[in-house]
């Protein structure tokens, strides 16, 4: 789930809360407390996830111990931790299936975030992220061409999302995915292109059941 997600989660979970007779403190108590919870979770996992990736990849010590650091921060709900994320573009961005194919986040709220000793200061980047699609183009392919993308246990008749967007996958030799994302200057450009690239497998790899993800993808 995308930050952006959860801040809408969060602030719905506070309407809900304020229909009820409880008292404001008692309305902050339970916010507070659903994001903690939610913290927990879900970065708890982002460490053991980031942790898989530098492992295996090869980037600077500083721009490691910076994100844990900065992962670590957000669990403990500081201010500048949840300003870096929230300036994060979507992915996929809102509209993807309908021809938006770029989130550019928050580039003020990035770059306003106060230097700390943790990330030095903030940096925006700009990341291209393309779709898997057989290397090198085929001759003559253009847009109209159909390409046969898609995992033997996808049930292509089906109304699948990812058969929707497999029928337009040809159009992504042409076309990128543009995400806007805030990071830490401690990562330098290869750092981040690196941790992008590895991102894309790890997740599958490693936080996926695999039987589990072929009968979602057979619906």
């Amino acid at each position: 789930m995308n930050l952006n997600n959860i801040f809408e989660l969060l602030i719905l979970l506070y309407l809900s809360i304020n229909k009820t007779n409880c008292s404001t403190s008692s309305d902050w108590t339970k916010l507070i407390n659903a994001t903690k919870l939610y913290q927990q979770k879900y970065f708890s996992t982002n460490l053991q996830y980031f942790d898989t990736i530098f492992k295996t990849t090869n980037i600077s010590k500083e721009c490691e111990s910076s994100i844990l650091d900065t992962i670590k921060a957000f669990i403990n709900l500081e201010d500048w931790s949840f300003q870096m994320y929230n300036s994060w573009g979507k992915f996929p961005p809102s509209g993807f299936l309908s021809g938006t194919f770029a989130d550019f986040g928050d580039y003020d709220q990035c770059l306003a975030i106060q230097p700390n000793q943790v990330i030095g200061k903030s940096q925006y980047c700009l990341i291209d992220i393309s779709l898997p699609l057989p290397k090198p183009m085929p001759i003559h392919q253009n847009i109209f061409h159909r390409v046969d993308v898609l995992p033997h246990f996808v049930n292509k008749s089906g109304n699948n999302v990812f058969v929707k967007l497999s029928k337009d996958a040809s159009f992504f030799y042409w076309v990128y995915i543009r995400l806007g994302i805030c990071s830490t200057i401690k990562c330098s450009q290869k750092d981040v292109k690196t941790l992008a690239e590895k991102s894309k497998f790890t997740i599958s790899e490693e936080y996926f059941d695999k039987s589990l993800f072929e009968q979602l993808m057979q619906v």
